[in-house]
């Protein structure tokens, strides 16, 4: 299992070969100003004026080098608590289940490349495909599914095996799409225009083809998941913006679990019994809340003002969520016990950091983070 304290321990060993390079350089540097100033022919050694601005320059200079050292060594044994992983920029980006020890991700540019964790080095797995606007990875990190624009300015989606390098178009209007929690299987959520309105209906593909029709529906604007291999869940959105969230078991069946809420967004726990939601208030400002489904709990309030993207499951009693620093420009992550009604900062980043998206090391003791800011991924330390 990928153990973050190995690698800030490689990053430190980095650290210090990058210092002692740059000592040796700053000595070398030295020795050959002081030789040359000292083999110099003496000529006139009354200290002219020209003269004396020119030597006040020259030590200025070296007194500036050697205080730069002394900043370099006085900051030895202090390693940044957050980390780039690569200096690409990420469009998303998953850490397999499969294996703790990488993370695979897409680059805006297109490429999809997957880091390696221990050694701390890149492999391209694909690079045939430029312009993706939107992407998901398969929690096994073996497939995804994107869109992109072709020459007619026609929006595509497309199901990409990374392994093998195949390709199937998704035919008709995709409106949302989901990977199992194997990563084997994926949902489609299809509409079609039609005289009478918009006939939708839910598809479950394997390997890019259609293997089975699951639910017709005329629901527009929505957004599928897929926590558990019992169930499936949609969140569907009226005109106005509310939505609603329904789970689906077995064929045709759907459930309303939380109602009428302005922006809704959900994250479901690690069992699928339980869920985290944000909604707007009246006010426009996002709330955090928490419900027990699997009990038929009431929602309850968490005091937070986050959205669920900012948010990941630790356990199914506890989340890690980015606040945002109102007077900083970074997110500080808590721990939140969703029973015990406790909160505790558990990382500052320090540099400036607002979460895109947000993963648990396997090991949980580390965030990943996209940041919205410069698109990069980092990696930081947790308490």
């Amino acid at each position: 299992m990928f153990s973050i304290t190995k690698f800030f321990g490689k990053v430190n060993k980095l650290m210090e070969r990058k210092f002692l390079i740059t000592s040796i350089f700053i000595t070398l540097g030295a020795i050959a100003f002081l030789s040359g100033y000292l083999l110099m022919p003496q000529t006139d050694l009354r200290p002219t004026t020209h003269n004396q601005q020119h030597l006040t320059k020259q030590v200025g200079s070296l007194i500036d080098r050697f205080n730069n050292k002394v900043e370099v060594g006085s900051s030895k044994g202090k390693i940044p608590n957050t980390l780039p992983l690569s200096s690409r920029k990420f469009i998303t980006f998953v850490q397999p289940f499969t294996d703790s020890k990488k993370v695979v991700a897409i680059a805006n540019n297109g490429d999809f490349v997957e880091i390696d964790l221990v050694n701390l080095i890149e492999k391209m797995v694909y690079t045939d495909q430029t312009g993706i606007v939107e992407a998901i990875l398969s929690p096994s990190g073996n497939s995804v599914i994107y869109s992109f624009y072709d020459v007619k300015n026609n929006k595509k989606w497309v199901y990409l095996n990374l392994k093998s390098g195949e390709s199937t178009e998704i035919e008709g209007n995709l409106r949302s799409a989901a990977f199992s929690p194997d990563g084997s299987q994926a949902a489609y959520l299809i509409s079609r225009s039609l005289a009478s309105g918009n006939e939708g209906e839910l598809l479950i593909a394997k390997d890019g083809k259609i293997i089975k029709r699951t639910l017709k529906t005329r629901i527009g604007a929505a957004i599928l998941s897929w926590p558990s291999d019992n169930f499936m869940s949609m969140i569907a959105y009226d005109k106005s913006g509310y939505g609603d969230l329904f789970t689906l078991k077995g064929v045709g069946v759907l459930d309303k679990i939380i109602s009428y809420q302005y922006d809704l967004n959900v994250k479901w726990s690690p069992a699928g019994e339980r869920v985290i939601f944000s909604a707007k208030d009246d006010n426009g400002f996002t709330q955090l809340l928490y419900k027990d489904i699997e009990n038929s709990g009431t929602a309850v309030a968490l005091d937070v003002d986050t959205n669920t993207s900012k948010c990941v499951w630790a356990n199914e009693e506890e989340i890690i969520c980015g606040l945002k620093n109102q007077t900083q420009i970074k997110d500080e992550f808590y721990k939140i016990n969703l029973t015990g009604d406790s909160k505790t900062l558990v990382a500052t980043p320090d540099i400036n950091l607002l979460t895109k998206e947000l993963a648990l090391s396997r090991s949980g003791d580390a965030l990943f983070v996209l940041n919205d800011i410069d698109g990069k991924l980092y990696v930081l330390k947790i308490k």
